[in-house]
Order: C-alpha cells, then structure tokens, then sequence
C-alpha cells in the first residue's frame, strides 16, 4: 500500500512538470481566456452604468452632419388610385386590391366598409387596413403603394420659360399636358424637376442654388423647402429633387453671377429646354427664327439658317443683338470665322432671344443705291423709248 501511495505522487508530479513545460511552449498571444468570451465585431460591452439589456447609441462621427429629410411623405387625396395587398389574402389583393379614392376620401373594403384615407400617407394607410382587418383576419400582413397619382395644381414663377399655372398630371412616359411634353417617368407623383421642365425650363440666368417650394399646410399657414438643384447636377444628390403637392408654388430665383462653366452644366441639365429661339436676319438663305439647342454657338445658329447668301452678304462679320436681364440692349460686330470653336470673341455662345443680323455686302449695297437713283431715270427713257414707237 506504501509503494502505491509513492509511486502514485510519483507520477503526479511528472505530470505537473510536463504540463508546464508543454505550457511553456505556447505563446501567449494563443492562450484563449476562458472566462471572456469572445464578442463579434459590431458588438460593444456594457459600461459599468449599464445592464446587460441596454444598448449603447451609435456615436456620429463629428465631420458627418445628420442628414435632414427635405421631402415630405406624399399624402393621399381623392383622385388617387392605390394597390393594397394582403399576404395570402387574395380577396384583398391584385384587382380586388385596387382602389381609387373616391371625392369624399373614402375607399370601401370588402367585407368592411368604407373607410377614410384622405390626408393618409402610404404607411398610414397601410396601418389603418391593418387594424380594420385585424377583425377579419389574424395578424394580417397589408402593404399599401401608390398606383396612380392624381394631377396636382402647381404655380411656377420666376426664371422659367413660361411661368404660370400648372396641371401636372402623372402619367406614364412621354404624357402630354396642356401641349407641353412632361418627360419620360414611370407613375407617381411628380418631382420638382418636372414640373420646371413643364414650364418650359429655366432661363440662363436661373439661381438654381436656391429654390424655394412655398407650401401650404393644414393650419393656413405656408412651409418654405429651400432646395439646391446644383447639389443634384454635380454630386447627384436626388433628396433636393423633391415630389410634389398639390397647391405647391416654386419660386426661381435670379442668379447674381454666373461664370461660363456653369452656365453650360446648367444649359445640359434636365430641366434645362431643350431648344432656344433665336433670329437670324439679313442676308441668309431662310432667315426668320431659329430653333437650336441651348449652348449653341454663333456659327452654328447660322449654318440653320441656311448660311450666307453668297451673292448679297457679307460674310465677313455680324452684329449680334441681345437683351439683358436688367432690360438694356447690347449691340456688338463679331468677325465669322467657321473654322473657330467656341469663343466669345468670335463664336459665342448664343441665348434665348438673341438677334443676328447679317448685313449686305458693299457691292451688293453700291448696286442698290445706283438701282435707287437711276430707277426714276429709266422710267422716263422708258416713256421716251414708248413714244418713239409711233
């Protein structure tokens, strides 16, 4: 019994030293500690303040403002059309789903009734079904989306083309309003885009940094969205492209100083016009007015007016006349070089309402002034000439 207590504290010990000398052989940065264990990525551990159950918020980076929504959620009114769909509930789905609202606001549910969504928006709309078929049914799952919108009543003022009084009806691509092609788009409300291009696009002296929807809100009192539609030209910033209302009313500035640069990404936009009038008079092939695209240059405009005529004009220089946006006119010879780009001094580029006017040649005008002079003249030889006859 001795010599198996002995031989048994024996082998314990040789253990104990072989196992820190295996332990010795690990590193430490391998060893797992046990009594941590360990967290994913994402996850954060409590303060010492804090219970398990809680959460820590997520902190912003100081850099990074809080996005503000400039848009307001689209609020259902009579005219709409909106699809509701009930999971596994085909009775309330598809072409049963679909429901336009009717003058007093109201769309009736199978099985339901009416029920009022004038002033809702899609989500709340969504919620009230929910709770009026909670009767019917368990744990409904309804979802509610926009069909067809109805059209709104909008007013554009300011650096438009035509500004005035809109009805912006939301159809499908390529609708035409009131003459004017709206632009292609799939159904919904419209956006504030189009309702410029509806009005003809802005002008080149638009402040597109800085404008302004005047809205009207359910006390009588008004709400200005201040947008920037440049952030949408050059970063794509599609938040400052907000939808509409009805009774909504843009306002579009006049821009102090714009440089050349600007003026062409403007001129490119899509709420730009897509042609520009000018004239172009004299001694060309079809003179009259002329419809090109914004930022075309002078020696563009006169190649559609069919160029020069080449045996009356002169070709070697025109006056372009323009009216500015503080009401003066100003008057200026530019020599025609077709061989130039784009440059002021020579081959500018052109504005809406701008005047050309190619001038006579000097032979072309020696020739009508002798014409002027001599005709009385050859009237009389002419009498002469008759009397000699008999």
């Amino acid at each position: 019994m001795l010599k198996y207590l002995i031989s048994s504290a024996i082998l314990i010990s040789c253990n104990l030293i072989v196992s820190e000398e295996a332990r010795s052989q690990i590193p430490l940065d391998k060893i797992p500690l046990l009594e941590e264990p360990a967290t994913e990525q994402n996850e954060t551990s409590p303060s010492p303040n804090q219970t398990p159950n809680q959460t820590q918020p997520i902190p912003i980076p100081r850099n990074t403002p809080p996005r503000q929504s400039i848009s307001d959620p689209y609020l259902l009114g009579p005219g709409d059309t909106i699809q509701i769909d009930v999971f596994e509930e085909p009775q309330f789905s598809g072409e049963n789903g679909r429901q336009q609202i009717l003058v007093d606001g109201s769309i009736t549910l199978p099985l339901v009734g009416a029920i009022d969504v004038a002033g809702l928006t899609l989500e709340q709309t969504a919620n009230l079904v929910t709770q009026e078929l909670s009767t019917l049914l368990k744990n409904p799952i309804v979802s509610v989306k926009l069909a067809n919108a109805r059209p709104l009543r909008i007013t554009v003022v300011g650096e438009v083309k035509r500004p005035g009084s809109y009805a912006v009806s939301p159809e499908q691509s390529g609708s035409v309003i009131q003459g004017q092609v709206l632009g292609a788009r799939t159904l919904g409300p419209p956006v504030l885009t189009e309702a410029i291009r509806l009005a003809g696009g802005i002008t080149e002296s638009a402040q597109v940094r800085d404008i302004r929807i005047i809205r009207q809100q359910r006390n009588n009192r008004t709400k200005t969205i201040n947008l920037n539609l440049w952030e949408l030209l050059q970063s794509g910033d599609s938040s400052q492209d907000v939808t509409l209302r009805n009774g909504d009313r843009i306002v579009v500035p006049l821009a102090e100083n714009l440089t050349a640069n600007e003026s062409t990404q403007l001129s490119e936009a899509s709420f730009a016009p897509e042609n520009i009038t000018v004239n172009v008079v004299g001694e060309v092939e079809r003179p009259g007015r002329v419809q090109v695209a914004p930022n075309t240059p002078l020696n563009q405009a006169l190649l559609a007016a069919g160029g020069f005529n080449k045996q009356r004009a002169d070709d070697g220089e025109v006056t372009l006349v323009r009216l500015n946006d503080n009401g003066t006119v100003t008057e200026r010879e530019i020599p025609i070089d077709f061989t130039q780009g784009i440059n002021e001094d020579s081959n500018p580029v052109l504005r809406n309402d701008d005047i050309v006017v190619v001038d006579r040649s000097t032979p072309t005008r020696i020739n009508e002034e002798v014409n002027t002079v001599t005709s009385p003249l050859r009237s009389i030889l002419g009498i002469f000439n008759l009397l000699n006859i008999f």
